[in-house]
């Protein structure tokens, strides 16, 4: 991967662009910065995130903050040696979990793809600490990603979830958090989604 990369995403389903920054270090730790703009629940969502992960990237720290409909909601999620912390309270039910995947954006797909070493038909279950929007509460939710004969490909598998909020809000045709879900992701070299049917597709040129 080039020292930095900024890519662009464009909703598919419902008006919307994410932005997101990756740029390594001289150590290899990976800083991630981007912005998601929205329509959700028939208003205007702003999602502003940071996140760090190690050279091999593991997920270190998440910084985020979500505007909707008035209200401010901010996280603060971190893992270390000893395991999770969601502002500040320890979370014994996320420890199962490696990655994290946030709600809205492609660029968290790239962490288990990144940090996994992948062969041909591999097929890895994980355990997700998944960032739910608009309000920026985090369930473990359980992923399994397959690597598809063709280079680039994954499908990519959301079981359903054990402990999803039954009203959680989500967007107009998003699948639902207790529904399975499949999607063949396209990657580039770099493991950053080029294509996630039918929600999301890169912008030429990023």
């Amino acid at each position: 991967m080039q020292n930095q990369r900024t890519v662009a995403w464009a909703w598919q389903t419902s008006p919307g662009l994410d932005v997101a920054s990756v740029r390594q270090t001289a150590r290899g730790d990976v800083s991630i910065t981007g912005q998601m703009v929205s329509a959700w629940d028939d208003r205007v969502l702003q999602l502003n995130y940071r996140l760090t992960c190690d050279p091999g990237w593991v997920f270190r720290h998440l910084s985020a903050r979500a505007t909707h409909g008035g209200r401010v909601h901010e996280l603060d999620l971190r893992r270390d040696g000893e395991g999770w912390l969601a502002n500040g309270v320890v979370r014994t039910d996320l420890i199962a979990a490696v990655d994290i995947d946030i709600m809205g954006t492609p660029i968290t797909n790239t962490l288990p793809i990144r940090r996994v070493p992948w062969v041909l038909g591999a097929c890895h279950p994980f355990t997700m600490a998944y960032v739910l929007l608009p309000d920026l509460v985090v369930v473990p939710a359980r992923q399994r990603y397959t690597a598809l004969p063709t280079p680039g490909r994954y499908l990519y598998e959301s079981l359903p979830f054990a402990h999803a909020p039954a009203d959680h809000p989500t967007l107009p045709g998003y699948h639902a958090l207790k529904d399975t879900f499949t999607a063949e992701l396209e990657v580039d070299a770099d493991g950053l989604v080029v294509a996630y049917p039918p929600y999301w597709r890169r912008l030429a040129g990023c």
